[in-house]
């Protein structure tokens, strides 16, 4: 599954770490770069220099994606929705090219599509399948096998 986060952010990183920036922040080691979708040196420097505005910056961005189409297209072709990555960029939030980023992959492969600025948090796994379970306050409920499991610490204090 796909997410998308902050460099700055490291509870938001979940398998690989997949750069789409120009730059790597210094001492940062990411997994792979994504090129094709680092927004252009004229672009970020108008965003920065406030030349442009947001509805601007997408425009450009989408005409910049629209000529890296062939590598974007055979790297959404490649994904698979079983391996983890996290998109990582420089803004911690607010509007950045990696929010733009997660609309073109939940377009074209919604089944790779887990999120932007989602925590990491490692859930127990299944005994019988091996899946992640979802916790509840008794019992953890795991969907593939579609049963109930009762926590191994249930608090028994009463208030």
């Amino acid at each position: 599954m796909l997410y998308t986060a902050s460099y700055f952010v490291p509870t938001h990183h979940h398998g690989l770490l997949l750069s789409v920036s120009n730059k790597i922040p210094k001492g940062f080691r990411v997994d792979g770069r994504l090129q094709f979708f680092a927004p252009s040196d004229q672009l970020l420097a108008d965003w920065q220099a406030k030349l442009i505005d947001e509805d601007a910056y997408i425009e450009r961005y989408r005409a910049q994606t629209k000529h890296n189409w062939k590598d974007i297209k055979l790297w959404l072709d490649s994904l698979d929705p079983k391996q983890d990555a996290t998109i990582l960029c420089y803004e911690r939030q607010g509007f950045c090219h990696r929010n733009l980023i997660g609309k073109i992959i939940q377009h074209y492969r919604p089944d790779c599509w887990r999120g932007a600025d989602v925590a990491c948090i490692k859930l127990e796994q299944c005994k019988h399948c091996g899946n992640e379970i979802c916790p509840g306050l008794d019992f953890d409920y795991c969907f593939n096998c579609k049963i109930w499991v009762k926590q191994k610490s249930v608090c028994n204090q009463t208030i």
